[in-house]
């Protein structure tokens, strides 16, 4: 009878661990996620191209190639620009306070990430689509 209350009371802590655990996690996630649309001027990195999109983002970044694929089958002109390569593009993008890539300017937004719904939201809002 001993073991069989030993046993529950373990498995009861052991739950309540993991519900802290996670909690703790989740809740920290929460405070902390950064949104995936920010408005805001961007004007200034529109100084350094002609068009209408600008992403900043990587070579090894798989959600970047995504991005280029999705853009370019839309017909939507974008300027890339690389802040691994360029130390003037890296302090542009850092200027951004983004976490992540890519990033894409349209407009008045700033886009992280391939969302898909944000990005033609964004294009519609500035007639590119």
């Amino acid at each position: 009878m001993n073991i069989f209350k030993n046993v529950i009371q373990y498995l009861g802590f052991l739950a309540i661990g993991l519900a802290l655990g996670i909690g703790g996690v989740k809740g920290y996630e929460w405070f902390t996620k950064e949104p995936r649309v920010v408005e805001g001027d961007y004007s200034f990195h529109y100084g350094f191209t002609q068009e209408p999109v600008i992403m900043y983002g990587t070579d090894w970044c798989p959600v970047c190639a995504n991005t280029r694929e999705y853009l370019t089958g839309l017909g939507v002109p974008y300027q890339e620009f690389n802040p691994e390569k360029d130390a003037r593009v890296e302090e542009r993008f850092l200027s951004l306070k983004a976490k992540g890539y890519p990033v894409l300017i349209i407009g008045d937004k700033r886009i992280f990430g391939l969302d898909k719904t944000a990005i033609e939201a964004a294009l519609k809002e500035n007639n590119l689509l």
